[in-house]
């Protein structure tokens, strides 16, 4: 995959369309899909749209700040599977310094276009582990509900080769 390309979806008007699950072994619908569990995850893919105005996703030079899965109140920060996987990834990478492949994908400008934004890693440099994954409160139809805004690193990497994905789709 090389950085900034666009992967084209197909014609049909759903989900059968998206690209990424062809592409990558992840699911094709929520912003936060990957293959592994949630508690383990081996990749990780981040979708965004980079226009939703409640949860402003933003890319600012090499740095990511998204925000995870819990979007609509009645449900708990950690109930979406998106945001124990954010968790996990955050864990692992203080405690063990693992983390999985982790890649974003934007929206393109058709239909179920999809652009290849790059490689990430957790947090970014200058902050901190009480900085780069942050529960935040958001208040819709009167009923509070919490969700994450974690801080990555869009690393130099301009192209991910094949066998890169396929060792980590492999591994145990």
């Amino acid at each position: 995959m090389i950085k900034g390309a666009t992967y084209k979806g197909g014609a049909a008007p759903n989900l059968s369309s998206e690209p990424i699950s062809k592409l990558l072994p992840v699911g094709n619908q929520a912003g936060i899909r990957f293959s592994g569990t949630a508690a383990t995850p081996e990749l990780v893919v981040l979708y965004t749209t980079l226009k939703d105005k409640d949860w402003p996703d933003e890319v600012i030079d090499n740095k990511l700040i998204y925000f995870g899965d819990n979007k609509s109140p009645g449900k708990e920060i950690h109930d979406l599977p998106g945001n124990q996987a954010l968790r996990s990834i955050f864990n692992n990478f203080y405690l063990k310094g693992e983390y999985p492949l982790i890649l974003l994908f934007s929206k393109g400008n058709e239909g179920f276009d999809r652009v290849f934004q790059g490689v990430l890693a957790p947090g970014y440099d200058g902050l901190n582990e009480m900085e780069d994954l942050v529960a935040v409160w958001k208040t819709r139809g009167g009923i509070r509900f919490q969700n994450y805004k974690a801080v990555f690193t869009i690393l130099p990497i301009e192209v991910l080769n094949r066998k890169n994905i396929e060792s980590v789709k492999h591994a145990k």
